[in-house]
């Protein structure tokens, strides 16, 4: 059995323990922080063995699951799916401590982000297009009670238009696998579920060209790219707060990652084709998403929007088909992972301090709360791009990129980097100086559950963004794999 298995396992097994013994509700954090902390160990064991000279899969596990349809319980990493991967273990423990204080239903809150963490995980680690579905469709449970249950006032409008959209986009992403299960059994000889054996498959240019829109569609939504985005915020909004950092933290990349392994990596010739259609949808979705941010007055929407903007870097990153340009965009997937998760952090504590997130309603924090708006500046200079964090690597390797692609394209995915700098500093300015409204003369600054989390995370954005070739090494192979794939 591999140790992708065991850890795929431990969290379930947390959350079955958790319903068990729901009619103590006080072990349940307890429980859910073992399991987390378990997978993420043994993450750090996956790290230490994973040797990133080898291109194949490592780590697999293949075992007939049913074998008259070409099912397979196929599980494995690779240099594209490690760092998503540790990002999940990373998060999933993060979040449970950032919970420290949840009581309302705490079993089921728990259960539920055992569960999602699951899913993520086997979304990323997934070696067979049917495990790989099951994976990607229990992801939207746990996530559609979070917000439904624990979320704001319009939970119930958030969680059905998450469900609806991104169940949409999963039922086209399935018809698109179905039609390369069919092709790849012709060319093959044998019906296979079997991600590597469908991507050696190399289907005709005629194939790719049908298939590779609906993969675009089905990611693009979940990444999201404007104009299929409109669900996200909503989500953001009224989510709590563990399920914006792991919505903003780990679902998105779900997206990136389907983008990359599926569409891109199998049908690498369509993928060459449509890319002025990428192009656009990538610019649309920078320029808007910073337009839109610079407009909110919910500082969670605002973060929201942003999301959208550093997404587009991965569209368009992966667009330019070049090493500099992809290299980025894997990069910006794990950068904003981390970026993300500590801005939604700093906003869940204003929230839960100040009661509200209204920009025009808050200022004057600093002065109550300065460790906490201490993090919050350096997060936010840490999504603007500020040299010395993960997120300038990230953006300007794909600014670099596209240049070399696109040329004075790069003018208007700039102009994405600079209008972050705006909305963040203006956010800043509103919410921390300025005078302390008076009904928040009592606010008092961050809990420690709070605060360890984003250290945490503040610590690994600074030493990834001062340290990338780190971090690069294990990315270089997805990469050279891409590039290999498209010819080029």
């Amino acid at each position: 059995m591999s140790i992708i298995t065991v850890l795929l396992a431990l969290p379930l097994l947390g959350a079955l323990l958790i319903l068990a013994l729901h009619k103590q509700p006080a072990v349940a954090k307890y429980i859910a922080l073992a399991a987390s902390l378990a997978v993420l160990i043994g993450s750090g064991f996956v790290l230490a063995g994973y040797d990133p000279a080898l291109a194949d899969f490592q780590f697999a596990q293949i075992t007939e699951w049913f074998p008259a349809f070409g099912v397979s319980f196929a599980v494995g990493l690779d240099s594209l799916s490690l760092p998503l991967f540790l990002l999940t273990a990373l998060l999933g423990f993060l979040v449970v401590v950032y919970s420290w204080n949840i009581t309302e239903r705490a079993p089921f809150y728990f259960g539920l982000l055992l569960v999602l963490e699951t899913g993520v995980l086997g979304v990323f680690s997934a070696l067979d297009f049917f495990l790989f579905y099951i994976f990607w469709e229990i992801v939207l449970i746990p996530m559609f009670f979070l917000i439904g249950i624990w979320g704001g006032a319009r939970r119930s409008y958030a969680s059905m238009k998450f469900l609806i959209y991104t169940h949409v986009a999963s039922l086209i992403m399935l018809l698109a696998i179905g039609a390369m299960f069919f092709k790849a059994g012709e060319i093959l000889g044998h019906y296979t579920f079997l991600i590597p054996e469908i991507t050696a498959a190399g289907f005709d240019v005629g194939f790719q060209l049908l298939v590779f829109p609906a993969l675009l569609f089905a990611f693009c939504v979940k990444l999201p790219v404007v104009p299929v985005h409109t669900w996200l915020p909503d989500a953001h909004v009224e989510a709590p707060t563990a399920a914006s950092v792991l919505l903003a933290g780990v679902l998105l990349k779900m997206g990136g990652y389907g983008l990359i392994r599926v569409a891109y990596l199998i049908n690498p010739d369509a993928a060459m084709l449509y890319t002025p259609v990428v192009v656009v949808l990538a610019l649309l979705s920078i320029v808007y998403g910073s337009y839109a941010a610079f407009t909110q007055d919910d500082l969670k929407k605002l973060i929201a929007y942003s999301s959208i903007s550093h997404m587009g870097f991965v569209l368009i990153g992966l667009a330019a088909m070049n090493e500099a340009g992809i290299l980025g965009a894997v990069y910006q997937m794990v950068a904003h992972g981390l970026i993300s998760a500590m801005l939604f952090m700093a906003c869940g504590v204003i929230q839960h301090n100040c009661g509200t997130r209204q920009i025009s309603l808050l200022g004057g924090l600093y002065g109550k709360m300065p460790v906490a708006m201490t993090v919050m500046v350096l997060a936010f200079f840490a999504s603007m791009g500020i040299p010395g964090f993960m997120g300038f690597f990230a953006e300007f390797s794909v600014m670099l990129g596209v240049f070399e692609r696109f040329g004075l394209l790069v003018l208007l995915v700039a102009l994405g980097a600079v209008l972050a700098v705006g909305y963040y500093l203006w956010a800043f300015q509103r919410v921390a100086y300025g005078t302390l409204p008076q009904n928040m003369q009592g606010v008092h600054d961050i809990h420690w559950f709070e605060l360890v989390p984003m250290l945490v995370l503040l610590v690994l954005t600074l030493y990834f963004g001062l340290q990338p070739d780190v971090m690069v090494e294990y990315m270089d192979g997805s990469v050279q794999a891409l590039l290999a794939a498209a010819g080029l």
